[in-house]
Formats: structure tokens, C-alpha cells, sequence
């Protein structure tokens, strides 16, 4: 794929506005990993184990066959990976995966979010303003998964805290906080998505789900280089 100006000032501003991410715990029940971190911001780390997900096929309602979903590297936080194919569930509990866009979307923005995550509550007002009709006509697409606390979901109480979110963000943004809203049930796949916290913000290509941006942290003057960085994809997708 080509190379040009707006693509590199849009990766220049995006290098240097994002904030570090929220620590986060490896889920098994809520308990952190042992993994000591080195980095000069406290996070904990996460277990990225290889576990095939091949077996985690969606059963949601679809109106053909979903398309073969390419296949996965072992693990989805760098760019050029292929994302795993994720499994999460909606508002109304409903199974999704990764799979039912593959194809159907040009660009997916996946976001992993955390309610007690200071970054996050930044970056949960800026989607609507990046969630723009002229984008969504062209292929855009935001998956948002709220991933419960930063100790650990909760999966008895998850769907309705997912619900509520999603019905408060309509409420106030309308339409432009229409987008797609899960949490999760099985960490598995997840954790190979995660370096060091949240949020964790992955521009796949939806044509191939070969990641072409992964960011975790959020700074509220990150919307323009954000803005900017989907400008760019959408037009070489």
C-alpha cells in the first residue's frame, strides 16, 4: 500500500499524544498475573497463552454462511497480525464473533475497555464524534467491548451493565453512539490482544483482519490523529 503525507503526520501525532493504558489483571477469577512489569508505568501484565480458537465458533443468527475466517498468528497486538477471532456477546446476550464482519466491514475499530479505567472514561466520549455517518456509508465499523473491571469481569453481572452503557451512550449521542456493543465471557482470546492495560484501541482491515494500528492509552488530543488515521485506511482499504 501506498505511503503518504497524511498517513505519516496522522502516525506522527498519534505517537505523541497517546497516554499510557490502565493496568490490567489477567482474568482467571479476578486474580492479577505474577508477571513483574517493567516498564516506568505500574500496569500488570497479562498471559498470552496459544490456545487454537478455531473451536470458538459463533452460533449467532446469520442469514448464510459466514466466509472462512483467515488464518490467525498466535498473537493479535501487533500490527500485521491477523486478529483472532474474537467471541462476544452483545446487550442482549447474544453470541458474536469477529467473523460476522469479516467482509461485510472495510475497517474495524475493536476498543477493550474497562469501567474503573480513567483512560477509558476519556476515550468513551470522543467515539461518537469519530463515529461519523460518512465513514460508517463507506465500510467503518466501532466494536466496543467493555471488559468489565480492571480485576476481572464480572460475566452474572455484564449484560446488564452493557446494556445500560449502550442505552445511556444513545440517549445522549443518538445515532452517532450507534455502533456495536459486547462484553466478554472467556478471556482467552482477548488476552492475546493486550500488552500492558487499558484501553486498547485495533484498527483491523476488514477485507483481510490483518491489524493495521494498535494503540493502547488514550489522550482526549488523540481524537484529530484517530480522525485522521481512519481517513487515511478508509480510503486504501
Amino acid at each position: 500500500m501506498k505511503k503518504n503525507s497524511l498517513f505519516l503526520f496522522a502516525l506522527l501525532i498519534a505517537a505523541m499524544t497517546f497516554l499510557p493504558a490502565c493496568g490490567e489483571d489477567d482474568d482467571n477469577n479476578g486474580q492479577p498475573d505474577d508477571q513483574a512489569q517493567t516498564d516506568d508505568v505500574a500496569t500488570d501484565t497479562v498471559a498470552t497463552d496459544d490456545v487454537a480458537t478455531d473451536e470458538l465458533l459463533s452460533d449467532a443468527d446469520t442469514a448464510e454462511p459466514l466466509p472462512e475466517y483467515p488464518e490467525v498468528t498466535s498473537t493479535s497486538n501487533k500490527v500485521d497480525d491477523i486478529a483472532n477471532n474474537l467471541v462476544f456477546y452483545d446487550q442482549d446476550d447474544v453470541k458474536w464473533t469477529l467473523g460476522h464482519f469479516y467482509k461485510e466491514k472495510k475497517l474495524i475499530w475493536l476498543i477493550f475497555s474497562a469501567y474503573d479505567c480513567p483512560a477509558c472514561s476519556l476515550e468513551k466520549p470522543a467515539l461518537p464524534e469519530l463515529y461519523k455517518p460518512e465513514y460508517v456509508e463507506q465500510g467503518f465499523e466501532i466494536i466496543f467491548i467493555e471488559n468489565g473491571l480492571l480485576s476481572g469481569p464480572q460475566p452474572s453481572k455484564e449484560p446488564t451493565k452493557i446494556h445500560s452503557f449502550r442505552t445511556s451512550m444513545l440517549d445522549e449521542y443518538g445515532d452517532a453512539a450507534d455502533f456495536v456493543y459486547g462484553y466478554l465471557k472467556e478471556q482467552t482470546i482477548f488476552n492475546k490482544f493486550i500488552n500492558q492495560g487499558y484501553p486498547v484501541n485495533v484498527l483491523i482491515n476488514g477485507k483481510t483482519m490483518q491489524i493495521v494500528s494498535h494503540q493502547e492509552g488514550w489522550d482526549p488530543s488523540g481524537v484529530e490523529s484517530m480522525d485522521l488515521t481512519i481517513q487515511y485506511w478508509l480510503g486504501e482499504i
